[in-house]
Parts: structure tokens; sequence; C-alpha cells
């Protein structure tokens, strides 16, 4: 009798981990498209993701990069985080890329 409710109870786990792991995958965040809209100026499409960087890591890589003075503009949907500084002297728009990389906005 307990090897039969321990199995119920092991099936009614699996059964419970399976239905909630898709669950989970729904939490990612996500635009949906009625928060697109052409006035916004943004680059979203339904789907993407966004990732979990913050303005304090954008900002550290900016400064990392030369930049002083950093002012966070925005973070696209494409996870670029668009910024001014200043550098040698010169202030301008900035963008850091996902994957790290600092450059003048427009390059």
């Amino acid at each position: 009798m307990r090897a039969v409710l321990r199995t119920i109870a092991l099936s009614s786990g699996l059964l419970t981990a399976i239905a909630v792991t898709p669950a989970l995958a729904d939490n990612a965040i996500t635009t949906a498209p009625t928060q697109l809209s052409p006035a916004s100026g943004n680059n979203c499409t339904n789907g993407e993701i966004i990732d979990g960087s913050t303005a304090e890591q954008a900002i550290a890589k900016f400064q990392a990069a030369g930049y002083s003075n950093v002012q966070i503009v925005e973070k696209g949907c494409d996870n670029f985080w668009h910024a001014t500084g200043v550098k040698g002297g010169q202030g301008g728009n900035i963008v850091l890329s996902p994957d790290g990389m600092v450059m003048p906005e427009g390059n």
C-alpha cells in the first residue's frame, strides 16, 4: 500500500513539474503586439527578449571605455544601451552593444 501511495505521490509531483515548466518560460520578458507603436520610436518586435543588464553595468562599461559624464538615455528592445558621454573633451551620443562593444552612436 505504501509503495502505491509513494508511486502516486511521485507521479503527481512529476506531472506538476511538467505543467509548471511551460509557465516559467511564459514569464520571460517579451513585448506584446499591443505595446508596439511607431510613435514610440522603439524598435521592438513581438517576442524580443530583454536581457538582464542594468544601467549601472552599462555606465561602468562606458566609463571603462574612457567616457565620463555618462548619462543613460534608454535601453532599446534590441538590448543596446544608448547614452551621452564625454571622451577626449568631445561630448556626444554613445551606444553599448549587447556583446559589450562601446562606440559613438551611428557607427
